[in-house]
């Protein structure tokens, strides 16, 4: 059984020059491999980088999602790489513990859960509940829910490429949770 990316890495020295400016950038693996198709990783990479940086929602918000996303999905590669982020903005053990029990935690905050409550019933109804929708829009203004949603879905998305590329995780990033963290 080959555990090894599916597809090859893309050498920065020798891509094309809009696409090694995008490697010299986000020297990641990820990008290495979505390079394989130039045109869809320049595209991509300017809704992404809109996502990650230039949404509204507030950004311990934001990577509450995508690690709960990652943590769904079992993308270790999306949980380290976005773990060791939120250790730079101050995350701690019991943050990422929460994150990994799920709404039902009693390690954060009712809003952070609500957080999880509308990823997880992303994931497993394809909407958000009226119930955690009412929570949410108490909170947050209209841009930050189309942010949320578009953050669910850009990471969704970014955790089946992974899995399927079989792309390993990064080194010296947040090791995956044990699956008895649950």
């Amino acid at each position: 059984m080959d555990d090894g990316p599916r597809v090859p890495l893309v050498d920065p020295d020798a891509a094309p020059e809009d696409v090694r400016d995008i490697l010299r950038d986000w020297p990641f693996m990820l990008h290495r491999a979505v390079a394989n198709n130039p045109e869809t990783l320049k595209r991509w990479m300017v809704f992404g980088i809109h996502i990650l940086r230039e949404n509204a929602l507030p950004e311990r918000d934001r990577e509450i999602a995508i690690l709960r996303v990652a943590w769904n999905t079992r993308s270790a590669y999306e949980w380290g790489l976005h773990g060791r982020l939120c250790r730079r903005l101050g995350f701690t053990d019991d943050d990422f513990r929460g994150v990994v029990e799920g709404p039902d935690t009693a390690l954060l905050p009712d809003h952070e859960r609500t957080l999880l409550a509308a990823v997880d019933e992303i994931q497993s109804a394809w909407t958000i509940g009226e119930a955690t929708w009412r929570e949410l829009a108490a909170r947050y203004t209209p841009a930050q829910l189309i942010d949320l949603i578009f953050v669910v879905g850009q990471f969704m998305l970014v955790a089946v490429t992974l899995n399927s590329l079989k792309l390993p995780v990064e080194d010296g990033v947040e090791p995956f949770p044990d699956a008895t963290d649950r």
